[in-house]
């Protein structure tokens, strides 16, 4: 799926190429993607300008004049700018057409993206939209409101990590690259992590999520094309710390890639003493 530094340059380039410009076109070409809060379609949104892309949690959110389209790319769902009579892709789920010279398309091979249409602002009806997390780019993201967050969790850091309720927005490949940057098992449960631990944790949360936002800016590739080849674990043979063997794990039904050596795996971490007999 999209994460953070995928969206902010997703929403930045679409943010430059349409804002302000008037919506002409609508088509839908897979209607399962679409859940309509109002009654209509598509349609509703021809005539209205474009009036601003913004990201909310890991929803790309299009407001139009009354009306918000929030689009959760989920597995592969992506976004690609083309021009009117383009031959369509395959896997092309909505498009809307921003005058003679650009269509925007919505493109989901699996189809397990979600498209809201509803009125603008209102999104207590869109799982994943009524509660959102603190940005773990913003300034108020602070080593103590971090600290204050954890101490409340009683469940596995990585299962933490990506729960979009507490901190926005992780998925699978950055919850491993930032437990890697900190040095931590992800089956390591959050109550046994040490003051030393919340502090790294932290830290590499920020510098995680900020140099790969900075990287795929600098890329500067076209919106549809995931930028991940940089990424240290996730989905690789050898660590880059210590040569040794990435391993893959379960962990609640997902897989997560880490480093045996550099992230080892202790009891007390692995095991959640909230919850053991004594």
């Amino acid at each position: 799926m999209p994460e953070l530094p995928d969206l902010i340059y997703v929403e930045g380039r679409l943010r430059e190429a349409l804002r302000g410009q008037a919506i002409t076109a609508a088509r839908l070409t897979e209607p399962i993607v679409l859940r309509c809060l109002v009654k209509g379609d598509l349609s509703l949104l021809v005539g209205h300008p474009l009036d601003d892309v913004f990201r909310r949690s890991n929803f790309l959110v299009f407001r139009c004049g009354p009306y918000d389209l929030s689009v959760s790319p989920m597995l592969a769902g992506k976004f690609r700018l083309a021009r009117p009579g383009e031959r369509d892709e395959a896997a092309l789920a909505f498009a809307l057409g921003f005058g003679p010279e650009r269509e925007l398309r919505y493109i989901d091979d699996k189809n397990m993206g979600k498209a809201y249409l509803g009125p603008a602002g209102q999104w207590k009806d869109i799982p994943g939209l009524r509660q959102v997390g603190v940005s773990v780019l913003a300034p108020e993201f602070t080593l103590a409101r971090f600290q204050e967050l954890l101490k409340k969790r009683r469940d596995q850091v990585r299962l933490f990590l990506m729960d979009k309720t507490a901190l926005d927005s992780m998925g699978n490949a950055y919850a491993d690259e930032v437990l890697f940057e900190a040095s931590l098992h992800p089956k390591t449960f959050c109550r046994s992590l040490s003051p030393d631990d919340a502090v790294r944790l932290h830290a590499a949360i920020v510098k995680v999520l900020g140099e790969a936002t900075a990287e795929i800016a600098r890329r500067a590739e076209p919106i549809e094309v995931k930028v991940r080849d940089f990424l240290k674990v996730r989905r690789k043979d050898d660590c880059p710390r210590c040569g040794g063997k990435i391993r893959k794990a379960g962990v609640r039904g997902m897989d997560s890639y880490f480093c045996p050596r550099c992230q080892p795996a202790t009891r007390s971490s692995l095991v959640d003493w909230t919850k053991t007999p004594r």
